[in-house]
């Protein structure tokens, strides 16, 4: 996946700002800053994780960048969005939340790329500590490939979403997409199944996730890298255009509703000639010839002026 928590009680909605002067919220910065999650987990204290292979994923990541893109509090509880830019170049949205304060406590988080949610691990509970969850943990650990976890993680939401955090962008990941199941959570593996087929789906999950993450650009360049992969740009080419237009800065963005834009018949140009007064027309016309160069296609007729430097 290119990417990396629905809470069960949802007190008050997340803010789009962030309160600057909040202790919560200056100690949630420097757990993030540290370049690991590992700090942020050990702010949990609700159950010892069974097993280290359930927390190896967090462990294990580099987290190059971060942005807090909403946040909000009472003196009862915090609820924070997160996105997070790892070195490898993913990236992945999470929702945190718990009891405000210096020493905040987390007593939720969701994981909005794999659908692995705390409650759900603590609701399972003992069940990892023997019969088939203990066999699902082993396996999981010693052959995170192995055929016999789709029948382990049946019917078992939060195996499956284990497995699939576990595979994030490893050789097991295509396994344990296939074995996911329908789930009413905005989870990111979602858009990737009905992408393929089912457009009317595509767009419900899609709206679920613009619902818990907001106008996220990285959001939209994402799906828009989906649409690409599996030739769906028509389905999404006209959102991207008017989610750049709301994001200009946004380069990725830029990028990738060009990409979609020249992967769709065309009737006008007027996309072309915003893109080329915000970014430069050399920048456009350099886009465009290696889009087609690495289609091994010549430009089409109507997109040639774009294709001469310095003009349009």
């Amino acid at each position: 996946m290119a990417f990396r928590f629905w809470a069960t009680l949802l007190f008050f909605c997340l803010a789009s700002g962030v309160v600057a002067d909040s202790t919560t919220l200056q100690a949630l910065r420097a757990d993030l800053a540290s370049g690991s999650l590992k700090p942020v987990l050990a702010r949990q204290a609700l159950i010892p994780i069974p097993d280290q292979q359930i927390a190896r994923w967090v462990q294990d990541v580099n987290i190059e960048q971060f942005a807090i893109t909403g946040f909000n509090e009472n003196r009862a509880r915090f609820a924070a969005r997160v996105r997070l830019h790892f070195a490898d170049g993913a990236i992945g949205f999470l929702r945190l939340e718990g009891e405000p304060g210096e020493d905040y406590r987390l007593t939720e988080w969701y994981d909005y790329s794999s659908g692995l949610q705390l409650s759900d691990l603590i609701a399972y509970g003992a069940r990892f500590n023997s019969g088939q969850g203990k066999a699902f943990l082993a396996m999981l650990q010693n052959r995170p490939g192995s055929p016999e976890l789709a029948s382990l993680a049946a019917g078992r939401p939060v195996l499956q979403a284990l497995w699939l955090a576990q595979c994030s962008d490893k050789p097991c990941e295509d396994q344990a997409l296939a074995a996911q199941e329908p789930t009413n959570k905005p989870a990111l593996w979602q858009l990737e199944k009905p992408l393929a087929s089912d457009q009317d789906h595509y767009r419900q999950i899609s709206k679920q996730l613009h619902d818990a993450l907001g106008d996220d650009p990285y959001l939209w360049w994402l799906k828009g890298q989906l649409a690409l992969l599996q030739q769906r740009c028509e389905w999404v080419q006209a959102d991207l255009e008017q989610a750049w237009q709301r994001h200009p800065e946004h380069r990725l963005l830029a990028d990738v509703a060009l990409q979609c834009y020249l992967a769709v018949e065309q009737g006008g140009t007027e996309f072309l000639d915003q893109l080329s007064v915000a970014l430069g027309a050399d920048t456009v016309s350099a886009a465009i010839g290696n889009y087609y160069q690495q289609q091994g296609a010549p430009v089409p007729a109507i997109y040639q002026p774009w294709t001469v430097p310095g003009e349009n």
